[in-house]
């Protein structure tokens, strides 16, 4: 017999508000499946998984379009700010060319849950230029 596992579809996986003009596609164990239904169209799964390497929980947000383009900066954006939330830090990840994988024209998000404000350094600071301080981060 198959176990049906119900979520509530007010909310994303990890509890966000559910985005207003995007409905569920497909439910997984492990997360969601969303596609926006206004403007051109987005696909976002959401799923979330304790890391062997490191024992932390991550959550995992993946971008595509279903006729095969590239996302862009203003859909990433978006899906960050939908599914992983403006309160958490996540990343983009760029690994060596011989663990690349591309099996779909797809961006990546990965934020640990565990750590919310991030495990990275903070690299906030001056930027001087030339001998003149032109910015902070």
């Amino acid at each position: 017999m198959k176990q049906t596992t119900e979520y509530d579809s007010t909310k994303t996986f990890t509890g966000l508000p559910a985005p207003a003009g995007w409905h569920i596609i497909e439910r997984r164990d492990d997360g969601l499946m969303w596609q926006r239904l206004r403007g051109e169209a987005i696909k976002v799964i959401e799923s979330v998984r304790v890391e062997e390497d490191d024992g932390l929980t991550w959550l995992h947000v993946s971008v595509s379009k279903p006729n095969g383009k590239l996302p862009i900066w203003e859909d990433i954006q978006t899906a960050r700010k939908l599914f992983v939330g403006e309160h958490r830090e996540s990343y983009q990840k760029f690994p060596p060319k011989e663990r690349y994988v591309d099996i779909h024209n797809a961006l990546h998000l990965w934020c640990c849950l565990d750590r919310p404000d991030g495990v990275l350094p903070r690299f906030e600071g001056e930027i001087v230029l030339r001998g003149k301080r032109q910015l902070s981060i």
